[in-house]
């Protein structure tokens, strides 16, 4: 630091030197250029550059320093959050790929479950038909029966009242006293 400000002030001192070296050799001091004027100012942006590199550039390269240290940590924070986002997309991904051999599989269970369902009701219904038409075949054997016995009986009481009517017609009073004589002794035996 020194360094450069002893290089800028010899710097400034050489050209000024030389200036007023040049003017007194001449002898113009009133029509040349204002060397009192300029020297003035040239110590005078001395004495301000000096406060510059002493008071301002420190603080000044302290903030210059905390920016690019901010800088490069927000680069870094960058880096790892793309870092976490093409994870996080590689991840998506293969559970995207996941999920679509997924969805196949569910399908294909489904179609499955479907299909045992569908032959689960084909089967219950079978059941159901085979025992309709059991419970059909016994209720019309049923009535079948039912119907022959309602017929025999029918056939025994007209065979019953056509003998009644045939040994009526034939039967006589000496056959009916006959008749009542062997139940008589039928009885007494």
């Amino acid at each position: 630091m020194k360094a450069r400000l002893v290089t800028f002030a010899a710097t400034l001192a050489v050209p000024i030197h030389l200036a007023l070296a040049s003017e007194e050799a001449h002898g113009h001091e009133a029509h040349g250029i204002p060397w009192g004027s300029l020297l003035f100012s040239a110590i005078n942006l001395a004495i301000f550059l000096w406060v510059l590199g002493r008071f301002v550039m420190p603080a000044v390269r302290g903030w210059v320093a905390q920016r690019r240290d901010d800088v490069l940590n927000e680069l870094k924070a960058a880096a790892a959050a793309k870092e976490e986002a093409l994870r996080l997309k590689a991840e998506w991904e293969a559970r995207l790929a996941a999920l679509e051999g997924t969805m196949a599989e569910m399908r294909a269970e489904a179609q499955r479950d479907a299909e045992r369902e569908r032959e689960r009701i084909l089967a219950a219904a079978r059941a159901a038909a085979d025992t309709i038409r059991k419970d059909a075949e016994r209720a019309a054997a049923y009535e079948i029966r039912r119907t022959q016995q309602q017929l025999r009986a029918e056939l025994v009481h007209q065979a019953v009242r056509l003998a009644e009517d045939a040994t009526r017609a034939q039967w006589t009073a000496a056959d009916q006293q006959r008749f009542i004589a062997d139940f008589l002794k039928q009885v007494g035996q």
